[in-house]
């Protein structure tokens, strides 16, 4: 099939490389005139590396991530350990590690391959017009283009979702009322102050949760960088800022928390970033009546990053959505009906780990009280609870945290991309 791929971020990449592994003919179409991923740190869980590692990227992520040993969530007044989990056996149960890279390395890496199994790369083409139901395009240009199948893989400010579904702004974009500041600490930083210094030394993720905050830390840029996220109520508007009243809003939102992250965020690099988390209510649609346009990624269903699962679901949209092309050639089956399965299958699932994922970032930022009390029981407990069973949407209604809790781990991290395309067919 010849397949137009609009955006050229990780979950397009991602798209086009699993489609052309597979010997379609691929051309992605980006507005930037030149190649960029902007942002920090990526926590990979299993369900994206395992496909990483299928599509043959394994050597390549490896020589640039930092495998973790461990995930620590503590407490932010006094550094008390209220959890580890050990990422040991994730590889055995889950097929594949939970690795942390910089954004750029991974989006430069599936760019490479992409190139190799033939992706072509258009630069600077802006799409101004969708036939949707043709499978077709205007660029700004005026130049036209179609194709067998038009995806929309734009980002969370998609021009293709807004034109296909009628989008104005802020219609189908939601705050979640949280935010995050994200900066930088050199390593070296961190080893001369004895308060930092395990921090230089240990390749575990980081997690300090605390009344409507919380901060997480890990390495990456092979160890020498350390990646920083504070979260805080998304209540104060940051455009414009200087440097100096980024410092003193941080240290305001972060008072009363222990000496080391004290110590932490004295030594971070000046430049700091505030992100309002936004996520994307559930769509009516995804595909087009014809199937010749689909929109996924984050167009289709940005989420908060709490459980880390915002480019695992993209990558999963990227397999689900080979897979029903697979399906649709070896049973003789038409693109609409296999498009409407991959929306049926992905909406589901994402829209879930969309609820996850907010629910718990509600719940790592619990003030005092008997809620946080059941949740730090909660952490103690791997999430288990005697006598219970898995109930309907428990995902959102415990109060364990999810890579804390195993019910919650196996469920995000075992998930079975063809087996449900297989069952939805």
């Amino acid at each position: 099939m010849e397949i137009i791929i609009v955006g050229a971020g990780i979950g397009g990449l991602s798209c086009a490389l699993s489609l052309a592994i597979e010997g379609h003919t691929i051309t992605i179409l980006e507005s930037s005139p030149a190649l960029a991923e902007v942002g920090a740190g990526v926590q990979l869980t299993p369900n994206s590396t395992r496909s990483f590692w299928k599509w043959g990227l394994g050597p390549d992520i490896l020589s640039h991530a930092v495998l973790p040993s461990s995930f620590n969530i503590r407490r932010d007044t006094d550094d008390l350990l209220l959890r580890s989990v050990s990422f040991k056996e994730f590889e055995n149960r889950y097929g594949a590690p939970y690795i942390v890279i910089h954004r750029a390395d991974i989006h430069r890496i599936l760019f490479e391959h992409g190139v190799k199994a033939g992706v072509r790369l258009r630069l600077g083409c802006k799409v101004v017009e969708y036939d949707f139901e043709g499978g077709g395009l205007m660029l700004e240009s005026g130049e036209r283009l179609s194709a067998d199948l038009v995806v929309g893989v734009d980002g969370i400010k998609s021009f293709a979702r807004g034109t296909f579904l009628g989008d104005y702004r802020g219609k189908w974009e939601e705050k979640t009322g949280w935010a995050a500041y994200r900066l930088m600490a050199p390593v070296e930083a961190l080893e001369s102050n004895p308060l930092t210094d395990f921090l230089s030394r240990d390749y575990n993720c980081n997690c300090w949760i605390g009344d409507d905050r919380l901060v997480m830390t890990y390495l990456v840029k092979n160890a020498q960088m350390l990646n920083i996220v504070l979260g805080h109520p998304d209540n104060v508007d940051t455009s414009g800022w200087t440097t100096e009243q980024y410092q003193a809003e941080i240290g305001k939102t972060f008072q009363g928390s222990s000496l080391s992250l004290q110590a932490l965020l004295s030594i971070t690099n000046p430049e700091v970033q505030n992100w309002p988390i936004y996520q994307v209510r559930s769509l009516p649609r995804w595909v087009a009546k014809s199937g010749k346009f689909v929109l996924m990624g984050d167009a289709a269903h940005a989420m908060a990053f709490y459980l880390s699962m915002g480019v695992s679901m993209a990558v999963e949209d990227a397999e689900t959505l080979t897979g029903c092309i697979s399906m649709m050639q070896k049973r003789n089956g038409s693109l609409g009906h296999a498009m409407g399965v991959f929306e049926k299958v992905r909406k589901r699932r994402v829209e879930a780990v969309r609820d996850a994922s907010l629910h718990a970032g509600n719940v790592l930022q619990l003030k005092r009280g008997p809620e946080q009390e059941a949740r730090d029981g909660a952490l103690r407990s791997d999430g288990v609870e005697e006598g219970a069973s898995q109930t309907d949407e428990f995902y959102v209604k415990k109060m364990s945290y999810g890579i804390a809790d195993q019910e919650i781990r196996d469920w995000s991290y075992g998930y079975n991309v063809l087996k449900q395309v297989e069952a939805e067919w």
